[in-house]
């Protein structure tokens, strides 16, 4: 198992998924009795084990969590790795004294949805990659959390948590751990070759890897971040083997070590190739922790290892298997056996300050020759097969009693079972009475909307002035979200050029669409900051994409503000109840449930995206920056894949990334009598791109689907998405 590896290569702590739930669902996971052996195996070597739930779990699979987790929460798991809210929710009211971590695709970019999350159970978060060690700094000392960085292996070019790209392409949702890496293909930029797929993408010579970062290597800023008070260091080596992950972590043990001891700190020539040829994708990165993004983080065409190169990871692979494979960590026993005639035959063993006593059936009288002393030292000593070794015997004997061979061997498995348990007690924890959530139950017309079609409200959300003209002049808009990146173009103060939208609108049209990340100190926090103002000058709503931001509307009581979007995922009614009883006003369907599973939602304050380009990807990334330099110009590009699909590439500037849409809008107006009839509150139209015709086009045919009754679709190629095939 490579739990043992790893261990063995000195590892503090194991994050390990078992058969459900787990990130990594296509990866070899153990079963829960080989799970339990490990978590037994790293305890007995004061290491820690965690549980990875850090998937989106669907309505169904959420009432099979409690269970799930009983057997290693009873057998001391550590702690369980969570990114969806049900699961945080539920898991915390199940198991009160068990705790939790936040993923890493639960999108922690800042201090404030950190401490929101401690009264969930969180003791630690696991945030963005992306993060500086500044910003990473800050989230420790003022979440006053355990702070777990990513310090060696794949990079993932989107926030976690934010990628819906192969869920769209192919139905592998990177949000329930079947990701199928469109990212790491090669791509052509703002294509002018007339590319249509029909030949090999790699003839192409402007064919790059626009999205597929190097490997992370931070094996020189462990100083700092031993420095800056980190409590954890990840190393990615699920889906690798376990001579690779056995050999990066003995390297960052011995430096870690070294870096702990305030000695002088170099990394040697000799530790730097074996990281390199242990594996790396094109050259390694030291990511995030001293720039924002560059194109000097990107991987270049990818190319084939060389002769030489394929022998060495060989030979070292070999190398790792023989030295943490095989190795073991048995945990040194005294013993002390009494062995008196017509007295029951006592064991008596002692390991870490524990110590307990067995006693086995009275002793026999020797007829002819006494059991030696040396005889009973040597069966005591067979500890094959078990965590122990016999680090010292102690025998007393009489000199005339008779032991059979059978009573040695039973006291001896009977001592080592029962100081194995002495051992393991401390971190079993007794049951606790079931808590299994409600099962599904079927809608009841109360859940449902009205039956007059204009309860469920018509909202557009627009990306330029033209499109905010024409949603103004419709009058079955009921509101719109301007993106708060438009604000700029009025060229004035945003909190000024949202007063001026709000004074030419009737009250409570307006709201606002926050950034889909929320890191630095920027206009859109102003905005935030102006929140009751801007709700007294006549704006609806903000639509709140981000955690930290959330976060920052839980901890100024102005949740009623908030619709949730779509990214902070309401995937189960656990997570639904859990944004509810934070007072959040309303939430957006994920996009990646289907038909059926939408009928499972109470969907009264929920609205769902019935058209546009689908956010694919949030990145760090700079398309623009990585291949002309920085500009700020809020510049558009276009990627091009090996099938001639073209997606769109948006810069938001001011918030500093990209967003990657998808290549055709989805479009669900056909299905107006279907999402009224699931009592959905109200349908979002979401214009990206669109010119002012078409998006009057668009509004125009929702309108006369749903006052009219009729079942238009918009013109042109577009998709239904998951609505009907949802994802695995």
């Amino acid at each position: 198992m490579g739990l043992k590896a790893v261990i063995r290569a000195g590892a503090d702590a194991v994050y390990i998924g078992g058969e459900k739930f787990g990130a990594r669902a296509y990866a070899d996971n153990p079963g829960a009795d080989d799970l339990i052996e490990g978590l037994d195996f790293a305890h007995l070597r004061d290491r820690k084990v965690y549980l990875t739930v850090n998937t989106l779990l669907k309505g169904d699979e959420l009432d099979q969590l409690v269970s799930y987790v009983r057997p290693y929460y009873e057998a001391g798991i550590d702690a369980v790795l969570v990114q969806d809210f049900g699961v945080l929710k539920i898991l915390h009211e199940a198991y009160p004294d068990l705790p939790l971590h936040a993923s890493t695709q639960m999108t922690v970019t800042g201090p404030l949805w950190a401490k929101e999350l401690e009264k969930y159970g969180v003791t630690r978060v696991v945030p963005a990659r992306e993060l500086s060690l500044t910003e990473l700094k800050r989230l420790k000392e003022k979440s006053g959390l355990e702070v777990e960085v990513f310090i060696h292996g794949a990079l993932c070019v989107c926030y976690s948590g934010q990628c819906l790209y192969s869920s769209m392409l192919g139905g592998r949702s990177g949000n329930r751990g079947r990701c199928a890496q469109p990212c790491r293909l090669l791509y052509l930029m703002d294509d002018q070759t007339g590319f249509d797929g029909r030949t090999s993408i790699l003839e192409q010579k402007e064919a790059r890897h626009f999205l597929s970062p190097k490997d992370l290597n931070g094996i020189d800023a462990l100083p700092e971040l031993v420095r800056s008070g980190m409590d954890s260091l990840k190393i990615e080596g699920r889906m690798k083997r376990p001579e690779y992950a056995a050999g990066v972590v003995s390297i960052y043990r011995k430096y870690l070590d070294l870096a702990l001891s305030g000695q002088p700190y170099q990394v040697s020539r000799e530790d730097r190739k074996m990281l390199y040829d242990l594996y790396n994708r094109t050259g390694f990165t030291d990511g995030y922790f001293h720039r924002h993004n560059g194109p000097e983080m990107m991987a270049p065409i990818k190319h084939e290892l060389t002769r030489e190169e394929t022998a060495a990871r060989h030979a070292l692979y070999e190398a790792m298997g023989g030295r943490y494979m095989k190795e073991c960590l048995f945990l040194p026993v005294r013993g002390r056996l009494r062995a008196f005639t017509g007295q029951p035959l006592t064991l008596t063993l002692s390991s870490k300050g524990r110590t307990v006593e067995v006693l086995g059936d009275p002793v026999l009288k020797a007829q002819n020759r006494p059991l030696s002393p040396d005889r009973m030292e040597e069966n005591i000593r067979k500890t094959g097969g078990t965590d122990f070794v016999m680090d010292q015997v102690d025998i007393k004997t009489d000199g005339g009693s008779f032991l059979p061979m059978k009573a040695l061997n039973e006291i001896r498995r009977k001592g080592l079972a029962a100081l194995k348990g002495e051992l393991l007690a401390p971190y079993q924890r007794k049951g606790t009475e079931d808590l299994e959530p409600a099962p599904n139950r079927k809608r009841k017309n109360s859940d449902r909307g009205g039956e007059d079609p204009t309860d469920l409200k018509i909202r557009v959300l627009v990306s330029t002035l033209d499109q905010l003209k024409v949603a103004q002049e419709a009058e079955a808009v009921r509101e719109i979200y301007v993106e708060s990146f438009l604000l700029r173009w009025l060229d004035r103060d945003p909190v000024e050029a949202a007063r001026e939208i709000l004074a030419k609108s009737p009250r409570d049209r307006i709201s606002i669409a926050l950034p889909f990340i929320d890191r630095a100190v920027s206009e859109e926090r102003e905005l935030k900051k102006h929140a009751r103002d801007l709700k007294g000058a006549g704006l609806g709503n903000f639509l709140v994409r981000s955690p930290e931001t959330l976060a920052y509307f839980m901890g100024h009581q102005l949740t009623d503000l908030v619709r949730a979007d779509a990214g902070l995922y309401t995937y189960n009614r656990a997570a639904e109840a859990m944004l509810r009883e934070e007072g959040v006003g309303g939430d957006t369907a994920p996009v990646e449930l289907n038909k059926k599973e939408l009928w499972s939602r109470d969907n009264r304050t929920s609205e769902i995206i019935a058209y546009g380009r689908l956010p694919l990807m949030v990145t760090a990334q700079c398309l623009e920056k990585n291949q002309k330099g920085c500009t700020r110009c809020y510049a558009t590009h276009t990627i091009t894949d090996r099938m001639g699909v073209q997606f769109s590439v948006k810069c938001i500037c001011d918030f500093c990334y990209n967003v990657i849409y998808n290549s055709v809008p989805l479009s669900l107006l056909s299905e107006t009598k279907a999402l009224r009839a699931m009592g959905f509150e109200g349908i979002r139209l979401q214009f990206t791109d669109e010119d002012g015709e078409t998006t009057r086009s668009v509004i125009e045919t929702a309108a006369a689907n749903l006052l009219q009754g009729e079942k238009r679709e918009v013109a042109g190629k577009h998709t239904k998405g998951h609505f009907l095939r949802g994802v695995e």
